[in-house]
């Protein structure tokens, strides 16, 4: 039976009362409905004493505890002297399960293997039993193809560290563009000067001015200045973009 169950000891002959206050939100039980309530109509009932044996000992069970008024939780129960304005004389203390006065760890379910609750099962939205069960829905072998081949759906760039095989791979264009030989002169840019000097078209030989022409095609890449036994005294590049 669901029950809240009262037992005081007191002097014989008093007379008690009780009142319980549910400390979830402070409200007290309003005997007139057995609601909770901030401001009740009556908050203090009578607490009828035992008799013969038990004489000095107060007991009341109170088996009307439906569980929507009597949450799960921590409660007091005040016991008040009524013959002097219902001053307090005792306190108890209880917590209620169920529309029970039985403590909670009585009442607890035996320890549950959490691995083998199945999933959401009672896990509420936002928890992690839920979290998990909404977004793990399926093998994590079957969400990558990955066997050692190209892997799939990269979006950001790779930093390749050691990469064993190399077979496939060639430089962008602008590949050397990120290495710097002279402070303003990248990698690439360098080449020009170089082939212009091997295979461009020269011209200006002893006049103290000599320009030399892309390697394979008109664009002037060198005009350097000269004395009469060839030293220069300086050097104009024109350098591709």
């Amino acid at each position: 039976m669901m029950a809240l169950r009262i037992r005081f000891q007191y002097p014989t002959g008093a007379s008690l009362g009780y009142s319980i206050e549910r400390l979830e939100d402070g409200h007290f039980l309003d005997f007139v409905d057995a609601t909770f309530r901030a401001v009740p109509n009556i908050p203090v009932a009578a607490l009828p004493e035992d008799t013969g044996s038990f004489r000095g000992r107060y007991k009341l069970t109170n088996s009307t505890t439906p569980v929507d008024q009597f949450r799960d939780g921590a409660y007091a129960v005040t016991i008040h002297d009524r013959s002097a304005n219902d001053l307090v004389v005792g306190q108890l203390s209880l917590s209620m399960r169920n529309g029970d006065d039985s403590s909670l760890s009585e009442q607890s379910p035996p320890q549950v293997d959490p691995w083998s609750v199945i999933l959401p099962g009672s896990y509420p939205p936002g928890s992690a039993g839920a979290i998990i069960a909404g977004n793990l829905d399926a093998a994590i072998s079957t969400r990558s193809t990955y066997s050692g081949g190209p892997v799939q759906s990269v979006l950001s760039p790779v930093t390749v560290g050691s990469c064993q095989d190399k077979s496939g791979y060639r430089l962008a264009a602008d590949g050397f563009d990120e290495i710097v030989i002279e402070p303003g002169i990248n990698a690439r840019q360098s080449l020009s000067p170089i082939l212009a000097g091997i295979a461009g078209d020269l011209s200006g030989a002893g006049s103290g001015t000599i320009v030399i022409k892309a390697g394979g095609n008109s664009a002037t890449r060198i005009i350097a200045t000269t004395d009469d036994s060839g030293n220069r005294s300086s050097v104009s590049l024109n350098l591709p973009l």
